[in-house]
């Protein structure tokens, strides 16, 4: 699925994170997500939220949404590797009028969301240094296995020993295709971050059933302890499947040190791996200073 026009026309860059070469924007070539919608008390997004700037969106009065979406990466620039995203439903740009249902139904409609990551566990070494280091996102290694059958799919989440989630979805069959745009928010230097997540949904459906996708917490496990702790059912509000995707996972939209420093120590950069042959190569190129001259000067 390499080889599509979803992905034509950008242009990448080399990154070196941590001694790794990573491609910049990620291509993911082929995956797999399902999503889960959950209603949650909005003084308790609140208080998750780092900055005064991120705003929980408002579902109905006292009530916000958290989304938890599990990934299956089969190809992608940084390999194969699972991934769970824990979110918040954003009512973006803050000073918007948060009226109960308007963020979320006119992100659905215009096939644009806003969401702070609040959790966002991966299966391998690489998405954890790359996530952390470009985007400052809250990732960890954990455990994510998927098993299904004709109808439904789960998804179990936890680490080490200890059981985070699990969730159970219906895998709902659509012959629909869709172009989203899924804004990622986080807090890096002290500032809100963003960033372009641009997805391609094949064959993606959806259910506003309530209770499509059944969520079952652990017991011990503190992001267990704190979800029990805002969200309001374990039942979703809605629920969906896409059994074929493609994304984009475009860089932070707010430039910053980090990313400065990354870039500079790129291969090909003048400050990078190949500073010092470019050195030298300007050093045999520059026309040596002419002698100074012995003349004297008259009184």
């Amino acid at each position: 699925m390499r080889a599509t026009s979803f992905f034509e026309g950008v242009r990448q860059a080399d990154i070196d994170v941590q001694g790794d070469i990573v491609k910049l924007p990620i291509f993911y070539y082929d995956g797999e997500s399902m999503t889960g919608i959950y209603p949650a008390k909005l003084s308790g997004l609140r208080k998750l939220l780092p900055d005064k700037r991120l705003s929980p969106a408002r579902l109905a009065p006292g009530i916000g949404a958290v989304s938890i979406t599990c990934f299956e990466y089969r190809d992608s620039d940084v390999g194969t590797y699972n991934e769970l995203a824990i979110g918040i439903a954003l009512n973006y740009p803050h000073h918007r009028p948060n009226l109960p249902g308007l963020a979320m139904l006119g992100g659905v409609l215009r096939g644009q969301v806003d969401g702070f990551v609040h959790h966002l566990p991966v299966t391998t070494e690489l998405a954890l240094k790359a996530g952390r280091e470009l985007w400052n996102y809250p990732k960890f290694v954990a455990s994510i296995d998927y098993e299904q059958d004709e109808n439904t799919r789960t998804c179990r989440l936890a680490e080490g020993a200890e059981h985070i989630l699990t969730m159970r979805g219906p895998r709902i069959r659509s012959h629909r295709t869709e172009d989203l745009q899924l804004f990622t928010h986080v807090f890096q230097d002290g500032q809100p971050q963003r960033g372009e997540f641009k997805l391609r949904a094949q064959n993606s459906g959806q259910s506003i059933k309530r209770g499509a996708a059944q969520l079952e917490l652990g017991t011990q496990h503190p992001i267990a302890k704190e979800l029990g702790s805002v969200l309001l059912s374990t039942k979703s509000i809605a629920a969906s499947y896409t059994p074929s995707l493609q994304g984009i996972l475009f860089g932070p939209e707010n430039v910053n040190s980090r990313m400065i420093q990354l870039a500079a120590h790129a291969p090909g950069s003048k400050h990078g791996n190949g500073a010092k042959a470019d050195s030298a190569a300007d050093t045999k190129a520059a026309p040596k200073p002419a002698a100074k001259s012995k003349a004297k000067t008259s009184a």
